[in-house]
């Protein structure tokens, strides 16, 4: 006993020294690491003489300036049709194809590439989306592009009222004074509002504590995630627990609300009296969208129908709608407001927005379909500055590798993609293509109108393909 009281402090502090050093040796490897790549792919940021220096070194510009490693590819290797290394400190290289190769990369099937595997790597899926069941079988965004998307434009009068509550409670109504809003802040909290207004309805969405607790969940997966992403592999699962800990108490405080509604509904449902469960109005949120869809199949799956799975996935989705949501209309309204034509860019928008919901009555989905210059102003600031900077990137899954249109052999494991910033900020494609052109996808050239939703070879803002989001 008394030699194992003397040991368990010398426990402690081998432990304490040896789990940050491997951490520490696991990022040097990565500094040096070509991921068995072939040699005939070159690198950006290499240089002539490639070597472990200069590698060590392009690896960590693509911690501070990756876009610069983006520029310096696309010019020399995409326009010349040829495929480049792309270092990346953070996961791994990329293989970079130039354009030319998008059809092949997007033919390819979801056996060989996989770009669910870039997302569950990227968000550490496996530790950070709460429950396994969530990751082996991802039925909500299923769930979501049959729903929501066939019912979106039920919805709109309910986002409309809660915008308007919102930003009444945020930005204030004073036209007069000069306030200092914090933008980002306030846009989580109105996107958080207007996303659960759809997935869980009134008078949930307007609790503060529940929005409260969305919005800490929300926050702290991405932060999770790039923790993980530091460990190796062998250590993540053992410090997954303490990385996630703080996601998890919100995820709790999150199903203290969810939980009942959803025990509820399932009570209904499975009741042997079979009475009419909701009277003329079925309720049309998210927990009944999953129930519905478990329901529908020939033989449920019984987890499908687990309380637990389905508040840990309306989580999970909250986390999609939200976060790239915010930053897609915080740096919309960034743009615009730093714009050369900001006034008259405001002005043309109000009237539009005016006149439609004028000549419709109400803003409804025709309405919203019809305010082009809108949609152009939320396109533009995604070709800018998107939340994407990869148009499109897929994991090698296959076990024996795949081959590029080149003859190049990628190795298993390995992205490979298009750089969509790359894309975005060719002149080629968009003339003065760094600056904020609001209008430029409103067709006030004779053009047609670009929707903001649809995608292209020349706009990847959403990604492109079948897994556009």
């Amino acid at each position: 006993m008394a030699l194992l009281g003397y040991m368990t402090p010398l426990v402690l502090v081998a432990t304490s020294i040896a789990i940050p050093t491997i951490i520490v040796l696991n990022l040097v490897r990565r500094l040096f690491s070509t991921h068995a790549l072939p040699s005939g792919l070159p690198w950006a940021g290499v240089g002539a003489h490639h070597n472990s220096i200069s590698l060590a070194r392009a690896n960590l510009n693509s911690f501070f300036n990756l876009q610069a490693l983006l520029d310096e590819g696309y010019e020399k290797y995409s326009k010349n049709n040829r495929p480049y290394v792309l270092p990346y400190f953070v996961n791994g290289p990329q293989v970079i194809l130039p354009s030319s190769d998008i059809r092949w990369l997007l033919d390819q099937p979801d056996s060989r590439l996989s770009q669910e595997h870039v997302n569950r790597q990227f968000l550490e899926a496996d530790y950070t989306f709460l429950h396994a069941n969530l990751v082996k079988d991802p039925v909500h965004p299923e769930i979501i592009k049959y729903e929501l998307t066939k019912q979106i434009g039920s919805f709109v009068e309910d986002i409309v009222d809660e915008v308007e509550l919102c930003l009444r409670d945020t930005w204030g109504t004073d036209t007069e004074n000069w306030r200092e809003v914090r933008l980002y802040d306030t846009m989580l909290e109105a996107i958080a509002r207007m996303s659960t207004r759809v997935f869980i309805g009134l008078p949930l969405c307007r609790d503060p504590e529940f929005i409260t607790t969305c919005r800490s969940f929300n926050r702290n997966v991405a932060i999770s995630a790039a923790a993980l992403s530091a460990l190796p592999a062998f250590l993540k699962p053992l410090f997954a627990p303490f990385v996630t800990f703080y996601d998890y108490i919100q995820y709790l405080r999150c199903s203290r609300f969810v939980m009942p509604l959803i025990k509820k509904r399932l009570d209904q449902i499975t009741s042997k009296e079979k009475l009419p469960l909701f009277g003329s109005n079925p309720p049309n949120d998210y927990v009944q969208w999953a129930i519905n869809h478990a329901l529908a199949k020939p033989t449920p799956n019984p987890m499908d129908l687990d309380p637990r799975v389905i508040a840990c996935r309306f989580s999970v989705l909250c986390f999609a709608a939200i976060q790239s949501s915010v930053i897609t209309i915080t740096n919309t309204l960034f743009d615009v407001a730093a714009s050369l034509n900001c006034e008259k860019a405001l002005t043309t928008m109000r009237e539009e927005v005016s006149r439609e919901i004028y000549e419709s009555g109400a803003c409804t989905k025709a309405s919203l379909a019809r305010m082009t210059h809108v949609d152009s102003a939320l396109r533009e600031s995604l070709r800018l500055n998107g939340f994407i900077e990869r148009g499109i990137m897929k994991m090698v899954v296959a076990p024996e590798g795949v081959t590029l249109p080149d003859g190049s052999h990628i190795p298993y494991g390995v992205k490979v993609g298009i750089s969509g910033y790359s894309v975005h900020h060719d002149e080629e494609n968009y003339t003065d293509a760094t600056t904020y052109n609001a209008f430029r996808f409103a067709g006030t050239d004779g053009g047609k109108p670009s929707a903001l939703v649809s995608t292209s070879e020349k706009f990847m803002g959403f990604s492109h393909g079948s897994h556009a989001w």
